[in-house]
This record gives C-alpha cells, sequence and structure tokens, in this order.
C-alpha cells in the first residue's frame, strides 16, 4: 500500500492563511514524508494553467504523486439548473485534473433536498453524464461514500449507486469513516475498494482513532488483496500540528505491520 495525504486534513491552518498548496506539497516531502498528495477544489486560489502546470511541476521535483483532486460536488439540488451546475462543476475539475496529470477526480453522491427517492432518479443521471465526460478524457471519477445527511449513510445506497450508473469511468472511493453504520457497511466495500481514504475522527493518545478500528482495516484490505493508496484524512478536534504526525506515525506503523 502506497501512502498519501489529502490537503483537507490542513483545513483550518488553510484557513487561517497560514498554509497553502505550496506549503502543502513542502510539508508532505518533509516532515509528513508521504509518497502522494491528494488536491481538493477548495483550496486552489487559481485554476489558471500556469499556476496548475507549476504545482504539478514542484510535486514532481518533490517526488510527490497527485494522486487525484477532489471536488465538492452536489447531484442532490432539487432545481435542475443549480444541479447541472454541480454536473458542469465536476467537468471543469476533469479538465483540471487532466492538465495536472492526476488520474481521477474525487466525487460525492450529494445531499438531497428533499426525499432521497425523490431526488435518486436525477443524482443517477448527473452520474451518468459526468462520468461519460471523465471517460472521453481519460480521467475517472471516485466514488466516495460520505455519511452527513448525504444518499450513502450505508453500502445499501453506495452500492447501489455504482450498479446504477455502471460506468467504467465511475469507480469505488471507501472512506473508512464515512458510514453511518462504520465496520458493517466498510468491510462489503474493502473487496472492490480502488482507492482508500483513511478517516480519522477522534484521536486517542497512541495515535489511533476512538471511531475507526484500523486494527480491522488494514488487515483486511490485505487479505483482500488491496495494493493501491491509501489518504490519510485528518478531521479530529485535536489540533493539526500536533495531532496529524501522532495519527499518521499510527497508521503508518499498523501498514507496515501487516
Amino acid at each position: 500500500m502506497k501512502l498519501g495525504c489529502i490537503c483537507g486534513s490542513y483545513n483550518r491552518t488553510f484557513d487561517s492563511g497560514a498554509l497553502n498548496l505550496i506549503g502543502f506539497l513542502r510539508k508532505c516531502a518533509t516532515e509528513l514524508q508521504v509518497q502522494g498528495v491528494e488536491l481538493q477544489d477548495i483550496h486552489f486560489p487559481q485554476t489558471r494553467s500556469t499556476y496548475l502546470q507549476m504545482i504539478r511541476r514542484m510535486a514532481k521535483d518533490l517526488n510527490l504523486a497527485i494522486i487525484g483532486v477532489a471536488v465538492h460536488n452536489d447531484f442532490g439540488r432539487l432545481d435542475p439548473t443549480l444541479r447541472q451546475s454541480e454536473v458542469t462543476k465536476v467537468k471543469q475539475w476533469v479538465e483540471i485534473a487532466e492538465q495536472m496529470g492526476a488520474s481521477f477526480v474525487r466525487v460525492l453522491a450529494g445531499f438531497p433536498e428533499g426525499k432521497s427517492e425523490d431526488r435518486w432518479p436525477a443524482m443517477i443521471a448527473s452520474f451518468r453524464e459526468a462520468a461519460e465526460f471523465a471517460g472521453h478524457a481519460g480521467i475517472r471519477l471516485g466514488f466516495e461514500n460520505h455519511n452527513h445527511g448525504g444518499f450513502t449513510p450505508t453500502a445499501a445506497e453506495y452500492l447501489r449507486i455504482l450498479r446504477e450508473v455502471n460506468s467504467p469511468a465511475l469507480f469505488p472511493l471507501l472512506d473508512t469513516g464515512g458510514f453511518t453504520d462504520g465496520w458493517a457497511s466498510v468491510r462489503q466495500v474493502i473487496p472492490i475498494a480502488e482507492h482508500v481514504h483513511a478517516k480519522f475522527w477522534e484521536l486517542k493518545p497512541d495515535g489511533s482513532d476512538a471511531k475507526v478500528d484500523y486494527d480491522t482495516i488494514i488487515p483486511a484490505l490485505r487479505q483482500a488483496g488491496y495494493r493501491g493508496w491509501v489518504t490519510f484524512e485528518y478531521e479530529t478536534p485535536q489540533a493539526e500540528d500536533t495531532g496529524i504526525p501522532l495519527a499518521l506515525a499510527y497508521l503508518k506503523k499498523t501498514i507496515a505491520a501487516v
């Protein structure tokens, strides 16, 4: 397994103005010593080609892979025009990912405005349109489960979306902390996962997480033959400057042990 870090792990530091994408790349290469990075749309100050190429060159110089680019989209919008704008957003970030040499764009199903079943057909249609566009561009969409009131509280809904969209351009991106029922759903997605986000919600003194059991998940990934990226994602209340090194050291140790 290869280890990366997503820039959202430093959301608070980004928000304070103390960190930007350039600083994040340097931190990942020198302090965190991971092999790759995932970048998020919310942390790009601009998307001009010259800036994108500069970030791409810098990552290469630091021996960091740009694993993917994450977009915060919402296919649950009720208004058709607003929902279509979300599809357009994904298409734009597919083009950005292409320029940066990233192989995928992380996407979400979103948050249904009203009953989930009512919004379901339009959400599926949005996924199909975005996936078709991405496929033509040679970029895949990594579909991440998200439990904050969205379409995918459990594996049942998540797997249903994958079946109904039925596109080779859409692949399963497992967020270990993204299901309301935890391990019960995580274990169902592990056999098909093509990318993993290792979410930390509540840090314990030894660096492990109180809500996500990596002593179970990492061996299960290994047993399933998983050899892809594991992207570290930190969303705990503890301070980023002290909590991230502790949690990441624990994750590295757990991966090395299997």
